[in-house]
């Protein structure tokens, strides 16, 4: 069929045609909206900030920051920059609501470096991961500066203070011993990675430190072995990598 003889068609067809309009009006709507926020620029911001539609933040480049406001004009961020904009140096981000630091670090030319600190929005720790420029193993589907090249101890806590885990990684990949804790410090879960794999053996505990589970993985990764367990101790099912599960 020409070209020109499936076009016709779509333009006989009432749907696909009213389809048509609609992209074309919602797409003309959006070049010809004001790149600015749902309502008038907040008086906290300066004219010279542009807004950011996808992020909803408008950005401007100020005595050597790069400093960031939410469209109801609360300051969410605030990021040194070298000459030519690039993110380098000291970096905080806040919680837009009320004021607090929930981000603290540095970028060198675009990446993390050194330790990165995150908090709740009361002040109190939430994680920790140390970062180190140019350092990425982990495949992404995409490329970004922002994260990939997580490279060393990594640590996480509950809003009691208490740690949630803790783990190394290599490059963007977990590597080395992992630990999952519940919040009265019982472990929940312990194992190790290879290149963002399980590994060896891991360990699964209920709250009260009953055993929950048992695995067993190859050094590529694979599954070889896993067995549950009820709350009583006794098993619940079993899996072999050569057979299906058996459950009791």
């Amino acid at each position: 069929m020409k070209l020109k003889s499936i076009f016709s068609n779509l333009k006989d067809n009432t749907f696909v045609s009213y389809l048509l309009q609609l992209v074309f009006i919602m797409g003309l709507s959006f070049v010809l909206s004001p790149c600015k926020g749902k309502g008038e620029r907040p008086k906290e911001v300066p004219e010279s900030a542009r807004y950011n539609r996808k992020a909803n933040v408008y950005t401007a480049v100020i005595d050597g920051k790069e400093m960031g406001w939410f469209e109801t004009g609360a300051l969410v961020s605030k990021t040194e920059v070298n000459e030519f904009g690039i993110a380098n140096g000291k970096s905080e981000k806040y919680e837009y609501q009320t004021g607090a630091v929930i981000a603290t670090g540095e970028y060198k030319m675009m990446e993390r470096t050194g330790i990165w600190r995150w908090s709740f929005s009361d002040g109190l720790p939430y994680y920790e991961m140390n970062f180190t420029p140019g350092v990425r193993k982990k495949q992404f589907w995409m490329s970004v500066l922002e994260w990939g090249n997580e490279n060393g101890p990594y640590i996480r806590y509950f809003e009691n203070g208490r740690v949630s885990e803790r783990g190394f990684y290599d490059g963007g990949n977990r590597a080395g011993d992992w630990v999952k804790y519940y919040p009265d410090t019982k472990i929940e879960s312990k194992g190790s990675y290879i290149a963002d794999k399980k590994v060896s053996e891991w360990f699964y505990y209920y709250p009260d430190g009953k055993k929950e589970a048992y695995e067993r993985f190859t050094e590529e990764g694979d599954l070889e072995y896993r067995v549950t367990y009820y709350p009583n101790g006794n098993v619940w099912c079993e899996t072999k990598k050569t057979s299906d599960s058996v459950c009791i």
